[in-house]
């Protein structure tokens, strides 16, 4: 009976030793917070310098301050659909000017295509052979657009993994900061695995595709070869990529969202068990820890909020002027193919009709790829903290 009192006694003093230790740790934090400005963590900052200049400028200039309150003021800022809308016609109205001397040059291809057309009409033999030269030069006219096109695509995605890279250490950070140990360690893990699926996929293999398909439309400019015409080739290719791209996308998706919410009920599992441990053999200081873990989780819940909504904002400022800039591209090639059609010029506008579908393709893609991580960064905002 003596050896059970005993042991029982010598595992109350553990059990108080380690609540002395915790309520030391969680007062001299919460002293230090209370005596100190609170800040965001360091990761914060090396993630606005790793946006491009391009995004960071339409930033409000409270998302670069290391104070909680401000950040959150430029998340509201940012999240104001007024403001984002603004910010859209802006851009399309950029986008406007710099696309009509594109819309010029193609329209007088197509013009004067149609004046030789006619002329070589009345060539006998060599109709033909003047109609397929035209069709090259009217091909060779748009090749720049899209070799501009493709390294502005490039560029797009060079940027979106190098701003997505420098968020997954700001995430753990964050996700620490709000006692979700478990949930820092997967999503970085997870995030950092689909980071790499996506650079492979949206780098390695879609801009070859592209080069492929686009060579192929080139085939649009004969009949055919049998029954078969490159336009059609192209159109199986880029059906079936897109299709695999949007079933590997919804694995991933699904990868992040099930780890992350796995992990947040390990940590609030783990904390539950915990402040119940603290309130039996401390009843009053566990009352005031359960109160004091509660401020704390709303604090981080805002802050980790306000990060992922300027986040998402980063992620929509990198991929509208790509967007705008395909979609504009695109209107260009349906107003150009229906006026050859109108014109008598069923080559160019056959033509024109496959450079459409084309980059429609590349604006899937861009689409896609930010979509992955909108969907990764708002899972990151909604985590709760253990501590709620």
């Amino acid at each position: 009976m003596n050896d059970k009192r005993k042991v029982y006694r010598f595992l109350r003093y553990i059990a108080l030793c380690f609540v002395t230790v915790l309520l030391f740790i969680l007062g001299t934090v919460n002293i230090a917070a209370e005596g100190e400005e609170e800040t965001v963590p360091g990761e914060y900052g090396d993630f606005i310098d790793s946006l491009d200049p391009s995004v960071t400028d339409k930033l409000p200039d409270s998302a670069f301050s290391s104070d909680p309150e401000e950040i959150e003021k430029a998340a509201k800022l940012l999240s104001d659909p007024q403001s984002v809308l603004s910010m859209m016609l802006s851009l399309l109205g950029d986008g406007i000017k710099n696309i009509i001397p594109t819309l010029v040059i193609i329209l007088g291809v197509v013009i004067l295509a149609s004046l030789v057309t006619l002329i070589a009409s009345n060539c006998g033999g060599l109709s033909r052979s003047v109609e397929i030269c035209i069709r090259l030069c009217t091909f060779c006219s748009i090749s720049g657009v899209a070799t501009y096109c493709v390294e502005s695509l490039s560029v797009y995605f060079e940027r979106l993994f190098a701003a997505m890279t420098s968020f997954v250490p700001l995430s753990a950070a964050l996700f620490a900061m709000g006692g979700n140990l478990n949930a820092a360690v997967t999503n970085s893990a997870s995030l950092g695995t689909v980071l790499a699926v996506c650079e492979f996929f949206f780098t390695k293999t879609a801009i070859p595709l592209f080069s492929v398909c686009l060579c192929l439309s080139l085939l649009s400019v004969f009949d055919g070869i049998g029954s078969v015409t490159g336009g059609s080739i192209s159109a199986r290719i880029r059906k079936w990529y897109m299709t695999a791209l949007s079933f590997l996308t919804l694995i991933m998706t699904f990868a992040i969202a099930g780890s992350n919410l796995l992990a947040s009920k390990a940590d609030n599992l783990a904390m539950r068990g915990m402040k119940f441990a603290v309130s039996s053999f401390v009843p009053v200081s566990g009352g005031t820890l359960s109160s004091t873990l509660g401020t704390l989780a709303a604090s981080v819940e805002v802050l980790r909020g306000s990060v992922g909504v300027i986040g998402i904002a980063a992620l929509l400022f990198l991929l509208l002027p790509t967007v705008i800039e395909l979609a504009l591209l695109r209107g260009v090639f349906a107003i150009c193919g229906f006026c050859a059609s109108v014109l008598g010029c069923s080559g160019e506008s056959k033509l024109l009709g496959e450079l459409d579908s084309l980059y429609g393709f590349l604006e899937g893609l861009a689409a896609l790829s930010a979509a992955v991580f909108v969907i990764a960064l708002g899972i990151f905002s909604c985590v709760a903290t253990p501590f709620s």
